[in-house]
């Protein structure tokens, strides 16, 4: 299976823009540990090598999808760190991991963001709709009389708009 790649301009403008971003993102949740942050950010950036759409997807900036990539491969790391024995004077970061705490900030930030990009994606009138009965918490009385428009075709575009903001969280790594 053959992959493309992104350019070499654009890998060091990404790189350029967002090494900080990430590197500094874990740092903090490695407590210190300089040798696995970076690391783990530089397979961060080969992994967005191998993925060029993330330049493309219309999205202001790729930092979601790094910070999501690089919080994947910290867990992928303690995972595999906790299955064998451990390691002589390196800190217990299997059990910083399990704290509530970490990275959850981020994480409901980055959630937002993608949440907010997705429903700016539906058509304005998806968009009508599932505001009136999802986040204003109307009916579907109430919203077609709003909207002007016929009960049936409300529930049709709510149907279509639910689906459609499934797609796209699905794109922004949010499985529903």
């Amino acid at each position: 299976m053959s992959h493309t790649r992104m350019s070499d301009a654009d890998f060091d403008q990404l790189l350029t823009a967002h090494h900080r971003a990430v590197h500094a993102y874990l740092a903090k949740r490695t407590f210190g540990d300089r040798q696995l942050a970076e690391d783990l950010t530089q397979e961060t950036f080969v992994r967005a090598l191998n993925h060029p759409e993330i330049l493309t997807s219309g999205q202001a900036t790729p930092l979601p999808w790094l910070y999501r990539v690089a919080r994947n491969l910290l867990i992928d790391h303690l995972r595999a760190r906790g299955s064998r024995p451990a390691e002589v004077g390196t800190p217990d970061l299997a059990a910083v991991a399990g704290e509530e705490a970490l990275g959850n900030e981020i994480d409901r930030l980055l959630n937002s963001w993608s949440v907010r990009q997705a429903v700016a994606s539906l058509s304005p009138a998806h968009r009508a709709v599932l505001t009136e009965i999802h986040f204003n918490h109307r009916s579907v009385p109430e919203t077609a009389e709003l909207l002007g428009v016929p009960p049936g075709t409300v529930k049709s575009r709510c149907f279509y708009a639910i689906r459609a903001l499934r797609l796209a969280l699905e794109e922004h790594g949010l499985a529903p």
